[in-house]
């Protein structure tokens, strides 16, 4: 069944797509836990497009063309966002799926995803997101993630840790939980933060900051520059740091909803670190575009084991 939707609020054009779910997945050497993800979401989904960041060097592709055919082998560029953009572009349908490796549909969710599709008054829908570790969910109310949303009403920029596309529309806040079985375990773990977030996610997001928002690729993402918080954050690293990290510890207190008071914590502090850790980044690459945070390379180091 097809629909007709418009793309941009006060425009006469308008695209052809079909109402159901595109399931979007950014992969990487992710064999020992990419199936579980594909068992939770096959059944309730009308596609599944993968993109491989990076030639595959296990069994990820084997398991995946089990659930699809629709995979794409892209440059490794060691960040999800880098891919998103394309994924959006080859979704067929009215809907979609954005999920992780280490993510799943409970069985909750699975069972009334579809309905929650039907609503037109809705956009976009965010799920709770609990940290998990050795069996058991660490929290109960939070953080949450928005991983389902309407194509034709998402602006998306594939830039470093910007997950999430922005939203022209009213967004749902649920109580149904996304299962998240990381690898890593608890992120408010120092080693885990240490590892994932500085010497990974927050140096590469760094490592962009000088780019043009030209080299992005996007998707209807209509701004010719980047937000004003982005340009003035890169103008003035070391000025904003500690600003933008009681924003951020502030952001995090909203965000976890714990009855574990050392995990909200901890997270507060470490949400505050790590913008100390993006400004002193930012800083040191230019002043330096060869600087490194560790000796070896960092992706190797944390993937090493997958």
């Amino acid at each position: 069944m097809f629909y007709y939707s418009r793309i941009n609020k006060g425009s006469a054009i308008f695209k052809l797509m079909r109402k159901g779910i595109s399931a979007c997945i950014v992969l990487y050497n992710d064999g020992k836990i990419v199936e579980k993800c594909l068992k939770s979401i096959k059944d309730v989904v009308d596609e599944i497009l993968i993109v491989h960041d990076g030639p595959c060097k296990n069994n990820t592709l084997d398991i995946c063309r089990k659930y699809t055919n629709k995979i794409f082998i892209r440059e490794h560029k060691g960040t999800c966002e880098f891919h998103q953009a394309f994924l959006y572009k080859k979704a067929k349908y009215e809907w979609i799926l954005k999920i992780d490796a280490d993510e799943f549909l409970t069985k909750e969710l699975k069972k009334n995803i579809r309905k929650l599709i039907k609503n037109t008054k809705i956009d976009a829908y965010s799920f709770l997101w609990p940290y998990w570790e050795n069996g058991k969910y660490l929290t109960k109310k939070g953080p949450r993630k928005m991983n389902l949303y309407r194509k034709s009403k998402i602006s998306y920029i594939g830039f470093p840790n910007w997950g999430e596309p922005k939203i022209n529309g009213k967004i749902e806040i649920t109580d149904y939980r996304l299962g998240h079985h990381s690898p890593s375990g608890d992120p408010t773990k120092w080693r885990t933060f240490l590892n994932k977030d500085i010497r990974w996610i927050t140096f590469t997001q760094a490592q962009n900051y000088s780019k043009k928002i030209t080299e992005f690729e996007n998707f209807q993402y209509k701004e010719k520059d980047f937000p004003k918080y982005v340009l003035i954050r890169n103008k003035y690293p070391l000025l904003t740091a500690l600003p933008f990290g009681v924003i951020a510890a502030l952001k995090s207190l909203i965000r976890i909803n714990s009855s574990d008071t050392k995990i909200i914590l901890k997270a507060i502090g470490l949400n505050f670190i790590r913008y100390l850790f993006l400004g002193y980044f930012i800083f040191r690459l230019k002043k330096n575009p060869n600087y490194s945070p560790c000796k070896k390379s960092f992706w190797e180091e944390y993937t090493k084991d997958r």
